[in-house]
């Protein structure tokens, strides 16, 4: 039995029974804050359960359809906590059935209560959505059973079992009162204070699972495994109506009482290991992993966000229930040419199918080479690099588009995005991956580590806008001293950078969408460093009698900075500000058993967050003109840990 900060909204409890070769049993409930931050404003009053109004004598500028009108938000704005509580229990039981049989079950039951944030709008044209950012309820509950009968011999193993999740949402629609005045292009009577908004939270939900394992020696150098899942993925919540608002003019009704969602799942995987040599190893992996998404197709002539009349019918929307097919297969040959030493080199091919998107199939050619030394008895080496180029069929930018209309309603030739546009993940791309590790122990009580890692990924080719390209490379030293049996420092130093770059092209109708002066581009860069070392002493006053006495600290610093460069073709730019990160903590302990059974433990730590954030950092609640916003710091703490705690052990 273990308990860990017991006094803390963070507190975790485990107990683990062990009746040796017959079962097992352990229990495992943790609490799990997450503070998002405190100082936020809004002045939303949450009225009943799901239903938010503005505070009472609420005033709008005659004539005012943005923030600038809000006369008197400064004294309606109260203050606003945001933070969630997760609580997961935990039970798993393993019962030996005889000499080759086990059965093992686990279920998890977990709940989330508290308060997130949650964007939503008014209207839906490119001039005259208004916005809102509010504090929405979260209740949640899901529970998650496993089962699995597992045989296992020398030979052969093999086992098949169940997994079955059920979401519940306590919340399932949440409302709001619209803070602004009438904005052309809403229907009559969208302002404040007779209209409002509705927003459909996340539905009940559930998926139930079927999978095997099984494994088998052919010989003794030759070895097939093999596993496989069936799932089925279902959502019946009823469908709220198109709008909230009785003045606005229904003609068609929402085309289904519930949406019916239903997704089958399948995934299987083979793997087939030889000793085809006594020197010569070959690894064989497949993968398929198929999502068939059978949720009907309708139309939905829809309103446009609780401020428009619903348009005619033939002008509605078809849903688009997105499938998946994907094939993956590699397979790589290893080369023992010293006692410790190989060279290894592979080919992986990939097959990506999708429907309802702008591209149907992609295809993804690697090759991949390394070498691990080991020699030598002080040190070690591996180097790995590995070299992918993907190929997508044709990409239809506006096939999303099209297959969202009804026939006839939209042009061929008509878009949303960008023609030239690109989607990172369904575009071509050329990537070159490097790895290497090298340990050195120089004597028997020092020992030295370096890592290095280096990535790039090429986009599209020229005369493309989306990201064309993206680099990460990493440093890492890592270095040990003992220079006692009970002493050891240890330490480490990583550093990080990630480099990006995209460009797209502003336009509103045919002559800005070409038009290159409308071009813009966007270099980002991240850096990160990380110091940490670790000094702990073990039994200490042994040779005095002392039993279980240990003391130790550890220090982590890391400090991210993130710069993003936005220049034009034409337009006046300038870089954004600085984003920065920096996290100290630090822990000092110290332990001692008072027993054959039991020890004690203190603790003292220390964390510190400094952060600035110009998308946070003195921007009120009024600051656009368009979007009213919860006014909060970017996250800034300086908090300290005292513990103690014993520990018995059964």
């Amino acid at each position: 039995l273990q308990g860990w900060r017991l006094g803390l909204d963070s507190r975790r409890i485990a107990y683990d029974y062990n009746d040796q070769g017959k079962q097992k049993f352990s229990f495992d409930y943790r609490s799990m804050p997450n503070n998002r931050f405190n100082d936020g404003m809004t002045p939303y009053r949450e009225q009943q359960a799901g239903l938010w109004n503005l505070a009472e004598g609420w005033q709008v500028a005659p004539g005012s359809s943005n923030t600038l009108g809000f006369a008197n938000l400064q004294e309606s704005l109260v203050n606003l906590k945001v933070d969630t509580k997760r609580q997961r229990v935990d039970l798993a039981y393993d019962r030996k059935l005889g000499a080759a049989w086990t059965l093992d079950v686990d279920w998890k039951h977990e709940t989330k209560d508290g308060v997130r944030t949650l964007g939503s709008i008014f209207g839906s044209a490119a001039s005259n959505p208004r916005s809102v950012i509010l504090p929405a309820p979260v209740d949640w509950t899901t529970d998650i059973v496993e089962a699995m009968f597992r045989f296992a011999n020398s030979r052969a193993q093999f086992g098949a079992g169940f997994y079955a999740s059920f979401f519940s949402n306590e919340e399932s629609t949440f409302r709001f009162q619209n803070a602004y005045g009438y904005r052309n292009g809403w229907a009559p009577g969208v302002e404040y204070p007779d209209s409002y908004g509705r927003v459909a939270l996340e539905p009940d939900n559930s998926y139930l699972q079927f999978k095997a394992y099984g494994g088998m020696n052919f010989t003794p150098s030759t070895r097939l495994t093999a596993d496989f899942s069936y799932g089925k993925m279902e959502q019946d919540e009823a469908l709220l109506p198109y709008t909230v608002n009785p003045n606005l003019v229904v003609h068609t009704p929402v085309p289904l009482q519930s949406l019916n969602a239903e997704v089958n799942t399948t995934m299987l995987n083979l793997r087939l290991t030889s000793q085809l040599a006594r020197r010569l190893g070959l690894a064989v992996n497949y993968h398929y992993d198929d999502r068939d998404n059978k949720t009907p197709r309708e139309v939905y002539p829809y309103i446009g966000s609780d401020a428009q009349d619903q348009r005619r019918f033939e002008l509605g929307r078809i849903n688009l229930p997105y499938s998946y097919t994907k094939h993956r297969a590699d397979a790589v040959m290893t080369w023992r040419f010293a006692r410790s030493s190989r060279v290894k080199a592979g080919v992986e091919y990939s097959d990506y199918s999708r429907d309802y998107q702008e591209v149907s199939d992609s295809d993804e050619f690697t090759w991949l080479a390394g070498v691990l030394l080991r020699g030598w008895s002080q040190g070690s080496l591996n180097l790995d690099y590995r070299s992918s180029s993907r190929d997508v069929s044709e990409y239809v930018s506006n096939r999303p588009l099209l297959n969202s209309w009804l026939p006839g309603q939209v042009d061929e030739e008509d878009y949303a995005n960008h023609p030239l546009l690109r989607k990172y993940f369904l575009t071509d791309r050329d990537r070159d991956q490097y790895r290497l590790r090298a340990d050195f122990a120089p004597s028997t009580v020092v020992n030295l580590g370096f890592a290095a890692s280096y990535a790039e990924d090429d986009y599209n080719g020229s005369g493309y806008f989306g990201l064309n390209s993206a680099k990460v490379r990493s440093l890492s030293i890592d270095a040990g001293w003992h220079p006692q049996e009970h002493i050891a420092l240890t330490g480490f130093y990583t550093k990080e950078k990630y480099d990006a770059a995209q460009a797209a092209r502003a336009f509103f109708n045919e002559a800005s969408a070409n038009d290159p002066s409308n071009n813009w581009f966007v270099d980002s860069q991240d850096k990160v460093d990380t110091w940490h070392f670790a000094l702990t002493f073990s039994d200490l006053g042994a040779d005095r009698g002392w039993k279980g006495v240990d003391f130790g600290f550890d220090y982590t610093f890391s400090n991210t900075r993130s710069d993003i460069d936005v220049t034009a073709a034409t337009a006046y730019t300038a870089p954004l500000p600085q984003l920065q990160a920096r996290m100290r903590t630090f822990t000092l302990w110290g332990s001692a058993r008072v027993g054959d059974r039991s020890s004690i433990r203190l603790a003292a730590e220390s964390a510190e967050l400094s952060t600035r954030d110009w998308a946070l950092d003195g921007v009120a609640t009024d600051t656009l003109a368009n979007v009213l916003l919860l006014g909060e710091s970017a996250a800034n703490y300086d908090l300290w840990l005292i513990s103690a705690s014993w520990r018995y052990q059964f």
